[in-house]
């Protein structure tokens, strides 16, 4: 896990961001680390990072000063490059998994809601990404 905000800070963006508020590797770390414990959606994810025990956890592990705020996270994520994405976590479970795991298959899937596009409410459409590794049956997926 320590490597983990180092192989998300080479993520792409859709426009320059300069990272002025906050971190995109930062916010996408809190995103992966909210889906490891189960939490469906960005509104869970934040109202989990935002507590004060989960604050200082991801300040003392992974050196994140400021939980963005949810307006915030749901910004950096759009921002993010999905193809950008997929490599960065692809890259990261490699990492994590054994030298011998080496062969696992990961099943890397976007989706887009079309019916989302023309919604008012959203401001672009809803984006889920998902990875499979089916040696192990772990699931991890973000929707943004």
């Amino acid at each position: 896990m320590d490597k983990l905000i180092e192989i998300f800070s080479e993520l792409e963006t859709t426009k320059e961001y300069d990272g002025y508020f906050y971190s995109i590797a930062d916010a996408i770390t809190i995103i992966i680390l909210g889906s490891i414990c189960g939490l469906k959606n960005v509104s869970q994810i934040h109202q989990w990072a935002a507590s004060e025990k989960i604050k200082e956890f991801l300040k003392e592990k992974f050196q994140i000063e400021k939980v963005p705020c949810y307006y915030w996270l749901l910004c950096l994520l759009k921002l993010v490059k999905p193809d950008s994405l997929n490599k960065c976590f692809v890259k990261w479970i490699e990492r994590i998994l054994p030298n011998k795991s080496k062969n696992f298959t990961i099943g890397v899937d976007e989706k887009t809601v079309r019916s989302t596009a023309k919604m008012d409410s959203y401001e672009s459409p809803l984006h889920i990404i998902s990875a499979y590794i089916s040696e192990i049956g772990m699931m991890l997926y973000n929707k943004s």
